[in-house]
């Protein structure tokens, strides 16, 4: 007669038949599966980014419970009406100045492109710069094909900036669902956590459930602490680039110094991009206060990576400038801009874990050596 311990292996053996069957159609008919799974993603957008509003509002909520003890509902109102003033603001004021001043540019390419050969072209009739390249001998310039070749560049690389952000409008409608979705979440996110620890405490049982949410903490804590205090770093940083642009008088310095600001969010490359991007769109129209926008822009930076990024940030991270470079390169080569920004707070947990990891290797390498030294 079967046991009752016999009939759990039998269906366990059968389970485990049935799992693998899935699996291997699954990965015979993975193109069918992912064009699905696309799909599904398509119709619960709205819920993740949901999610993602909600997970972004949250400080500013909890801000306004602790800080100024008020109940979750005046908390939850308070938080999306400075939210809804914000892009009201932005609109209404920031956003016109930014897209005509990215339509100028574009219109201006070709105007751009002739002061370029012309500039070129003096350069070439001067007689120290034709000796030198005869001299050189196998130095050929041909500076109608290089500035075609930029500006086609340059048109290409804002025709794309124009194109992505219409196809953003797309997703609108998805963003205002999630939007008003994240007022849920968040008033009963208590509700949320408390089901996801209960879900993942079934899944991964109780030890691996607690380190697994464990780490999910550090995490939050540690992309908290690097995107808020670099948010504010950015900002002040962008508020101070605009100033000294504006006292510069360069063009498009509002454009120049949003981009100097989201540009500084990424660690080192960041700066050098907003630096370049500010100097080249200075060189149309005066390479000498082009050259000033870019020792202004370095002295700027200096001034962030000396002083304002140490005193916010200090060696909270606690990564050295190896490990940023290698997880800003290895985010943006997977996720682009996005990955390069969470790529620093994410590396610094893989951090920590390793490095507990090794002490605790040493210390069982010790207790090793210890016990045979003993006997």
């Amino acid at each position: 007669m079967k046991t009752y311990k016999d009939k759990i292996k039998y269906f366990d053996l059968i389970l485990a038949v049935v799992i693998s069957f899935i699996l291997i159609k699954l990965i015979n008919n993975y193109q069918i599966f992912l064009t699905s799974l696309n799909k599904i993603i398509s119709i619960i957008s709205p819920f993740i980014f949901a999610f993602i509003i909600a997970y972004i509002l949250n400080p500013l909520m909890k801000c306004f419970e602790k800080r100024f003890k008020l109940k979750r509902g005046i908390s939850l109102l308070l938080t999306y009406v400075v939210i809804i003033l914000g892009f009201s603001l932005f609109i209404n004021y920031l956003l016109p100045k930014i897209s005509s001043n990215l339509l100028d540019i574009l219109k201006s390419i070709p105007q751009f492109a002739t002061a370029s050969q012309e500039w070129f072209n003096k350069i070439l009739t001067n007689k120290e710069i034709n000796n030198l390249m005869n001299y050189s001998g196998n130095f050929d310039l041909k500076p109608d094909f290089l500035i075609s070749k930029a500006s086609n560049i340059l048109s290409t690389t804002l025709n794309a900036l124009i194109s992505k952000t219409l196809s953003f409008t797309n997703y609108f409608i998805k963003w205002v669902f999630g939007f008003i979705i994240s007022i849920y979440i968040l008033a009963d996110k208590e509700k949320f956590i408390e089901s996801g620890k209960r879900f993942i405490y079934i899944v991964l049982k109780e030890d691996k459930g607690f380190k697994f949410i464990n780490f999910f903490k550090n995490l939050n804590y540690m992309i908290g602490l690097y995107i808020g205090t670099k948010a504010i770093d950015s900002s002040i940083i962008a508020i101070l680039a605009f100033i000294g642009l504006t006292l510069l008088k360069s063009p498009y310095s509002l454009l120049i110094a949003l981009i100097v600001g989201i540009t500084n969010m990424i660690p080192y490359f960041g700066p050098f991009i907003g630096m370049v991007i500010g100097f080249i769109i200075n060189v149309f129209f005066s390479p000498i206060k082009a050259l000033f926008v870019l020792l202004f822009l370095f002295l700027l930076q200096q001034f962030d990576g000396w002083y304002l990024d140490p005193k916010l940030i200090g060696g909270k991270v606690g990564l050295s400038p190896f490990w940023i470079i290698f997880a800003v390169t290895l985010g943006g080569g997977l996720y682009g801009p996005i990955g390069m920004i969470l790529a620093v707070p994410i590396m610094a947990v893989i951090k920590m874990y390793l490095d507990k990891f090794l002490l605790r290797y040493d210390k069982g390498i010790s207790n090793k050596e210890v016990e045979k030294s003993s006997k």
